[in-house]
């Protein structure tokens, strides 16, 4: 894969560029344990040879590589980010694939897109509405640089159906309970952690004519390998430090027991232990 940098106008929104952020160690988790079904995902959305693709915020590079795989040999991706450690982290994976498309790189802040009007085929944008504090600007941005009768593509979550395990009944009713009012304090809505329940709406708000939706499902069974392993030891100790303060001391002794890899009745050493993970695809047009 050939990796340009081309002169771009550098935007800020106050924040610090200088290091990955705390969520990095759970999304490139994520990415090695369902990496299967999230480039199939890749492989749905309509794009063709020689298309222009932008990738925001590209993150730590996955679907950048993806995306350019997928345009090989004669398409273009642009992979902006406003984080400077992320997009050399999504350089070195670039240079890992040699046989995908050409990927340019750019400092970019979502709000103020440093691109001219109808200037991609495609705008790709993955699990990261959660980082914005108004989305539907974002969406106005994408939409904007994306050509006629090209597509925006988010990928989205819902934090209350993103990782389904087969919990005890009561230990999933809880913890429903203490990420609703979690994150009801933190971010100010009960589904403050789910941007995917919002989502055609904000596109709808910022322009976009919503085309399809699809969910992806990643089914996973015990013994799981050290991928899926290495992704739930992070997964579940960041739910456990989230709602923490909203459970009792009881309900939270029980969730320690079924997150403590030391113990035989834990999640992550039953033999009968099963996941499901789920995101959401959305396909709209300018």
């Amino acid at each position: 894969m050939n990796a340009t940098d081309p002169a771009t106008n550098s935007c800020e929104s106050g924040k610090s560029a200088a290091d990955l952020p705390d969520y990095e160690a759970e999304l490139m988790a994520f990415h090695r344990a369902f990496g299967r079904e999230l480039r199939r995902a890749v492989r749905a959305i309509p794009i063709n040879p020689g298309d222009r693709v932008l990738d925001v915020p590209c993150g730590d590079g996955f679907y950048t590589v993806a995306l350019a795989r997928r345009l090989y040999p004669f398409g273009r991706v642009t992979a902006a980010d406003l984080s400077a450690a992320y997009l050399e982290t999504a350089r070195r994976a670039v240079a890992r694939h040699p046989a995908a498309a050409v990927v340019d790189f750019a400092t970019a802040d979502a709000y103020r897109l440093p691109f001219d009007d109808d200037t991609f085929d495609l705008v790709w944008c993955a699990q990261s509405l959660i980082s914005l504090d108004n989305p539907v600007v974002a969406l106005n941005e994408m939409r904007r640089v994306t050509r006629p009768g090209g597509a925006v593509a988010v990928m989205e979550d819902d934090e209350f159906h993103r990782v389904m395990m087969n919990w005890p009944v009561a230990l999933e009713l809880d913890l429903q309970r203490a990420v609703a009012e979690a994150a009801r304090v933190k971010y100010g809505s009960r589904a403050g952690l789910s941007p995917a329940r919002g989502l055609r709406r904000d596109m709808i708000d910022a322009g976009l004519s919503p085309a399809w939706k699809q969910t992806v499902a990643a089914d996973r069974q015990a013994p799981f390998d050290p991928a899926v392993r290495a992704y739930l030891r992070i997964r579940l100790r960041q739910t456990r430090d989230f709602v923490a303060a909203y459970l009792s001391a009881d309900q939270l002794a029980v969730l320690d027991r079924a997150i403590d890899p030391g113990d035989e009745q834990s999640l992550l050493r039953r033999p009968d232990a099963e996941l499901t993970c789920l995101t959401t695809l959305f396909l709209a047009r300018k």
